[in-house]
């Protein structure tokens, strides 16, 4: 375990996403229409995992297959939970499922908050685990190359405004 690496997303990840929460209800409602055509061509009846589920935006895009999500931020799991979601509170880097459980897995912006490469590496590796032979699973992580953005660093600071 790298202590430090542990400190930074304990500061600059985990306490940003437990303050700004409830924000996040009403911000994250709109499903991004790739993940959305990706949860909608699974068979019904497949078992499917969203890991870093957030409010669970993802949980009931299709309602002929069973969602799990889970999060590592109490109060964004607790706002999937009113909303109706299965979900829990878990860290990425030690799923609570047994091995190959999933059909598919989805994992939309979570990677990136991870500080190290070899976290990200372990988390993806923790996710292949718990994925059946044959499965299906989806990463989505914030690009840097967006049109008219010119970022210097791989790190960028996006201020927060709640007026949004």
């Amino acid at each position: 375990m790298d202590p430090e690496a542990v400190q930074l997303e304990k500061q600059h990840v985990h306490k940003v996403y437990e303050s700004t929460a409830p924000y996040f209800s009403d911000l994250q409602n709109k499903a991004w229409p790739r993940v959305r055509q990706f949860l909608q061509d699974q068979k019904p009846g497949s078992l499917i995992a969203d890991i870093g589920c957030g409010t669970g935006k993802y949980l009931k895009v299709n309602s002929q297959v069973h969602t799990l999500g889970c999060d590592y931020c109490g109060p964004l799991v607790e706002i999937a939970r009113n909303r109706g979601c299965e979900v829990m509170v878990c860290d990425n880097l030690n799923l609570p499922f047994r091995d190959q459980g999933f059909d598919a897995i989805i994992s939309i912006g979570v990677i990136h908050h991870f500080s190290t490469k070899q976290r990200r590496i372990r988390a993806i590796k923790e996710m292949a685990r718990v994925l059946a032979p044959g499965g299906q699973l989806m990463i989505y992580v914030w690009a840097m190359e967006q049109k008219n953005r010119h970022f210097e660093k791989q790190d960028v600071l996006v201020p927060w405004n709640r007026a949004l």
